[in-house]
């Protein structure tokens, strides 16, 4: 899985002020989780409406504040994903026409849709690093296409150089440069494809017609990217493999097997030293995840005997490893302290531990 055709020089064709001015606006934006910003630590509280609560830190005896995420009719919760700064955080939930992307401002526990017309699916990609910014994909059952939405306005701009049918979406922590993941149907393969902040000057990475790659994902540090590939085909939940490249394309190497089929990306530690993902014992068995943490510099991997539901998430100094598990469907918050392998329970009835900014 090459990543070698990637240019950062011919992706970013601006003026040499224009560059620079860019350049300098993306490395002030801290890619880091807000968290290192003396950020909040939340997690959602799964009641018979989830519950987003908020504390100084994990282990705070009594929470800061707390918010019921009041769902849409006939909706469930999908996810949250909070903004790389700020307050703002993007809730998903899975309704009958698809998923509805809303905000949620931490700060006051006000909550409003992504875009004004609520009946529309609306899918969350990613956020810009300075946290005003949302990437979308919209209408997908309709009129599918791919949207900037200024997270305060609500006012969104189309991006036509960006494939409708675009999966993946992540955005490069020191110059803002977008890489985007694509498929035009089983058996069609899959392409990765960079370009400016506003989608512009798009440049293809990689065609690969045989495999599904995607779950990209820069480290924080802006130097590697990480993404999966899988077969592509029908299998429901597929073996995969974590791939690793240099940012300008240059070493692409095969690091670890995977499990592909549960969607859950790879997931950088703070210092772009770690990866966490999904591993799994027996590539034959869907069933046999684990969690496991890949060490960058000397790729030593470490398989915890843990499945989690979803992704991961490190704490800001990278010590602890926060993700949820579902012992008899009932969903419960743990964690993993990196130095002493001391894993722990947190919460009950709880999932999607992270950071938010103040």
């Amino acid at each position: 899985m090459p990543f070698v055709r990637i240019n950062y020089n011919t992706l970013m064709r601006y003026s040499l002020p224009t560059t620079i001015s860019l350049l300098l606006a993306f490395l002030l934006a801290s890619c880091a989780p807000a968290a290192s910003q003396g950020a909040r630590f939340f997690y959602i509280k799964m009641d018979a409406a989830p519950t987003l609560v908020l504390l100084d830190s994990p282990d705070s005896a009594q929470p800061l504040s707390q918010v019921v995420l009041a769902s849409p009719p006939d909706c469930g919760f999908w996810s949250l994903t909070p903004a790389p700064r700020g307050p703002l955080a993007a809730l998903e939930w899975q309704c009958p026409f698809g998923l509805l992307t809303q905000l949620v401002n931490t700060a006051d526990g006000t909550i409003s849709p992504l875009l004004p017309d609520t009946s529309t699916d609306t899918h969350f990609l990613a956020w810009s690093n300075d946290g005003n910014t949302v990437y979308a994909r919209v209408g997908a059952t309709t009129n599918p296409h791919i949207m900037r939405v200024d997270a305060r306005s609500h006012q969104g701009v189309e991006m036509p150089q960006v494939s409708p049918n675009t999966y993946n979406f992540t955005v490069s922590p020191t110059d803002g440069v977008l890489l985007w993941a694509f498929t035009n149907g089983i058996g069609f393969g899959s392409e990765v494809w960079g370009g400016a902040p506003d989608g512009s000057s798009p440049q293809m990475v990689l065609s690969d017609p045989q495999h599904i790659v995607g779950l990209i994902r820069y480290s924080p540090d802006g130097k590697y990217v990480a993404a999966i590939r899988q077969p592509d085909g029908q299998e429901a939940f597929p073996k995969g493999e974590l791939w690793l490249t240099d940012a300008d394309g240059k070493h692409p190497h095969l690091v670890a097997n995977t499990d592909a089929g549960r969607g859950m990306f790879p997931v950088w530690s703070p210092d772009s030293q770690k990866i966490a993902f999904i591993g799994r014992n027996n590539l034959r068995d869907p069933a046999s995840i684990n969690l496991s943490i890949l060490s960058i510099s000397d790729t030593k991997l470490s398989i915890l005997n843990l499945q989690p539901s979803n992704p991961p998430y490190w704490s800001p100094d990278g010590a602890r490893l926060y993700f949820t598990l579902a012992p008899n469907g009932k969903m419960e918050l743990w964690f993993y302290e990196v130095s002493t392998g001391k894993t722990e329970k947190l919460f009950e009835n709880a999932c999607c531990a992270g950071w938010v900014g103040k």
